[in-house]
């Protein structure tokens, strides 16, 4: 059997680079089965379909070569499908993780562990899709790594076996202080003060050119106690985990839609600010064990001004530890968030850190919160204004990432908000760039692989939007709406297998899913055949996406052989929308239902075809 390494070895040793980016891709999912459409068009994006399909055929001649040599791993294909059939049937960068938690290691692991961390450099430029996975599974496996070589130095039982491992971890990771620390520690201890010294320097300069910040203030602490030529002090207690912060969002009573929206917003971004502080983790689910300090947040819409009332409590003592009410949250949020921060961080007696935004910054960041409120609504009063704003900030802030993705979501979806339009080339490429540049801007950003799954969706490009869309299912697998999506997208896209998977996943946390969480999911059902549960999934939903869940409904209760319910159904389902026609003429009953159809992109025109004739069944039938 090959060993991780050797597997790695195996890699570099092939000459041709597409040969090689597949191997390196195949070996962090070995026995997963790929079709070779997808592959085609993730490695051979700007190709003519026969001829990357050609190019693909020569690529797996050379792998299947090179393979033939060695025992315990070959290449598999059968009926446009193909996969890596190994021995040991572990993700490489799990593998790795597991060699690192059981020191010593072999000399020329330090080497190899190097090799491993460049190849995710050299194979970039292939495509744009690969790109997006060699940077989410870069950090993936940096993270791992990086989980594996801090158990040894953190509460060190080996002092060899910690200082190796904090040496692993600094050459991965520069940045990497408490690594650092150790490292300057060993060499204090070792009478090196010199190499203490010019290790300091040598982060200091990282993290002065690439971060435009100093070390921290223990750091610091720590290169002054060498200089001054202090005995070293014994070594404190293992660091334990950071303290866990919970955010919790109260309402005692139901809000307008409006003061909703802008709650869940809030909310949402106050949760993903404190995820960024490395000084404390965020704890997720409702009970408090465990936790050091929750933070509730509750709108007051009965107040002037409709304040955001904040408080910091100890759950353990059930002390109060800071309150506050915050006026027009709305409005400057971002400068009045960190003020936040600050007491939190005060509260755990750690500094946050950190300056003021510029002023620009800040009003940008202002009107993206504004915009985020008025998509939240979906109402066809207010997404004309959310979009043109999204557009503005582009334009002002062209690196400011969350803009561009959220632009392209939101024409991906404006001609079902807005009955009777069709989404035009134009506009399908006017979303795959801001998508495509969200992805450039951040390629860990499971909300711009999201969107640009469902770009490629609209453009019928399928097998790219699966890879994007099983990308953002690495990155966030947990967040409502990436699964509700994502198994919508697979969905449409003809793998109704995935898509039912997360949607049975999804029913185990039903308190995490909205109403049009569950018009996603009854289309899934529909499309899966179920539809008793799309009917009941439909009804759960109540008046959520009124231009979208009432075809599904009508649909599925015609299927199920109840006629009339389906006809009623259809018929009020056609005047809803017609009240939200936004074309200048008055639509036929026929019209309705081919814009509804029209508004999915299906792989298959036979499915949408079988879906038209269902609900002009349903809408012509008589009892």
């Amino acid at each position: 059997m090959l060993g991780v390494f050797e597997k790695l070895a195996l890699v570099r040793s092939v000459r041709f680079r597409k040969a090689r980016a597949l191997m390196f891709f195949l070996l962090h999912a070995p026995e997963q089965d790929h079709r070779s459409e997808k592959i085609a068009d993730v490695f051979w994006r700007d190709y003519p379909h026969e001829k990357a399909m050609a190019s693909l055929r020569q690529t797996i001649r050379q792998i299947r070569l090179l393979l033939s040599e060695f025992e315990g791993v070959a290449l598999e294909t059968r009926r446009g499908h193909l996969g890596l059939i190994c021995d040991d049937k572990t993700p490489v960068d799990s593998q790795i993780s597991a060699v690192l938690s059981s020191p010593p290691w072999a000399d020329e692991v330090e080497q190899e562990l190097g090799h491993y961390h460049q190849e995710f450099e050299l194979l970039l430029g292939i495509s744009d899709a690969f790109d997006s996975w060699l940077s989410i599974r870069k950090a993936q496996a940096m993270q791992a790594i990086a989980q594996a070589l801090e158990g040894h130095y953190l509460a060190p039982e080996h002092e060899a076996h910690a200082t190796q491992a904090a040496k692993l971890a600094q050459m991965l990771e520069p940045a990497n202080e408490v690594a650092t620390r150790h490292l300057m520690r060993h060499f204090w201890a070792s009478q090196q003060p010199n190499r203490a010294i010019e290790i300091y320097n040598t982060l200091f300069e990282h993290l002065d050119q690439n971060y435009d910040q100093e070390p921290e203030p223990a750091t610091i602490d720590l290169l002054a106690s060498i200089k001054l030529g202090e005995p070293l002090p014994q070594r404190k207690a293992p660091i334990e985990k950071p303290p866990q912060i919970q955010v919790q969002m109260q309402n005692e009573a139901s809000l307008p839609p409006e003061e909703q929206s802008l709650l869940n917003v809030l909310y949402l971004d106050l949760r993903m600010r404190l995820s960024r502080f490395r000084e404390w983790g965020i704890a997720d689910g409702d009970g408090v064990e465990g936790v050091d300090l929750v933070v509730k947040i509750q709108l007051l819409p009965q107040m002037a001004g409709t304040p955001l009332h904040i408080e910091i409590s100890n759950p353990d003592t059930k002390t109060l530890l800071w309150a506050e009410m915050i006026t027009a949250p709305q409005e400057n949020w971002d400068e009045k968030v960190r003020t936040q921060l600050g007491n939190i961080a005060d509260a755990l007696s750690i500094g946050a850190g950190g300056n003021q935004a510029p002023t620009q910054e800040a009003r940008v960041y202002d009107r993206w919160l504004r915009s985020q409120v008025l998509i939240d609504r979906w109402s066809p009063e207010t997404e004309g204004e959310a979009i043109d704003m999204l557009r503005d900030i582009t334009i002002d802030a062209p690196r400011f990432g969350p803009a561009h993705a959220e632009l392209a979501g939101a024409l991906n979806v404006r001609h079902i908000l807005l009955p009777g339009t069709r989404q035009t080339e134009a506009e399908k490429q006017r979303a795959l760039h801001h998508a495509l540049e969200a992805i450039s801007l951040d390629p860990l950003d499971t909300r711009a692989h999201r969107v640009l799954g469902w770009c490629y969706c609209h453009k019928a490009e399928f097998e790219l939007a699966e890879f994007h869309f099983e990308q953002a299912m690495h990155l966030n697998s947990s967040n409502s709406l990436t699964l509700a999506s994502c198994a919508l997208g697979f969905a449409f896209a003809g793998r109704l297998e995935p898509a039912q998977e997360i949607c049975e996943r999804m029913l185990t946390a039903p308190g995490a899913m909205q109403p049009f969480h569950l018009v996603y999911m009854a289309a899934v059902s529909y499309l899966a055949g179920d539809y008793k549960r799309t009917s009941a999934q439909c009804v759960q939903a109540g008046g959520a996406m009124t231009t979208a869940s009432g075809g599904w409904h009508a649909a599925a209760l015609f299927q199920l052989g109840q006629k009339d319910e389906a006809h009623d159904c259809v018929t009020n389902f056609i005047e809803v929308v017609k009240k939200q026609w936004s074309l200048p003429a008055s639509p036929t009953d026929g019209e309705v239902l081919d814009w509804l159809t029209a508004c999915f992109p299906l792989r298959e025109e036979s499915v949408r075809e079988a879906l038209r004739h269902t609900l002009g069944q349903a809408l012509d039938y008589k009892a």
